[in-house]
């Protein structure tokens, strides 16, 4: 695709703080069957694959989370079908967006929702791993990390039949570890990165971003319903702060 944040590596802060631009949309055939829905509260549709990995209440939750500022320079690692990346954009009209999915055909679906949604000068998609990071944007150049992150063991429990699911929902291409270094990587001092996770993983997340130094600011807990055990929770980190948790009020999907 000809969207790019770059001609990045030494002068990226600056290059993002300009309009995204690029010349036509020229998308190849997406293999995956598709379907069109929408979400009204934002008037954003989505293209998602009929049968591979589709966004769940997760990804809103989480965009629901995130705190930005005017201006702000967001990476989004893993963005699959954009979803969390156009909520963030309908919201914040001024922030830009980097969108990282490291699949063929889910980032171009993303790419053929941000031209549906016409977010094309707010959102840049690039298909690539976390490894490739640095290749693309110098060490510091954002100001918030997003991540809804592959959290399944690929050795214990099933693996998602569709493999194109299972790469997304489990930890096969990468692992919360790679994640939050890349995101420690992406940050400047001060930076935020914001994620959701399994409750019973609470204790993994929040001891790797403490070694991170990605110290854990808010806090807070995801029930199916009152009176039921936590399934999620949503936590922000920021680069090199002093410890200080912040615990949000639950909430609760279901409630009476």
């Amino acid at each position: 695709m000809a969207l790019h944040l770059s001609q990045r590596k030494n002068n990226s802060k600056k290059t993002m703080s300009q309009d995204i631009k690029k010349s036509e949309l020229h998308l190849p055939e997406i293999s995956s069957e598709v379907t069109e829905s929408c979400l009204k509260d934002y008037g954003i549709k989505i293209l998602q694959p009929r049968y591979g990995y589709r966004f769940s209440v997760d990804s809103l939750l989480l965009a629901d989370f995130v705190r930005l500022r005017k201006y702000d320079h967001i990476l989004d690692i893993g963005t699959g079908c954009g979803v969390i990346a156009m909520v963030l954009a309908k919201k914040h009209s001024n922030v830009k967006i980097a969108a990282l999915e490291i699949q063929k055909d889910l980032a171009r679906i993303a790419e053929k929702n941000i031209h549906l949604n016409h977010l094309d000068r707010q959102i840049a998609v690039d298909e690539l791993d976390l490894n490739r990071i640095p290749e693309l944007f110098s060490s510091g150049s954002f100001d918030h990390v997003v991540a809804n992150p592959p959290y399944r063991s690929p050795v214990s429990g099933r693996l998602c039949k569709n493999s194109q699911e299972a790469l997304a929902r489990h930890e096969i291409l990468t692992d919360l570890n790679q994640i939050l270094s890349a995101a420690r990587y992406a940050l400047h001092p001060g930076g935020r990165v914001s994620l959701i996770y399994p409750a019973d993983r609470a204790a993994k997340l929040l001891a790797s971003m403490h070694e991170m130094s990605l110290e854990p600011k808010r806090f807070r807990m995801i029930h199916p319903e009152l009176n039921l055990p936590a399934k999620l929770i949503l936590v922000e980190g920021c680069k090199d702060a002093g410890e200080e948790l912040r615990i949000l009020p639950p909430i609760f999907l279901n409630s009476p």
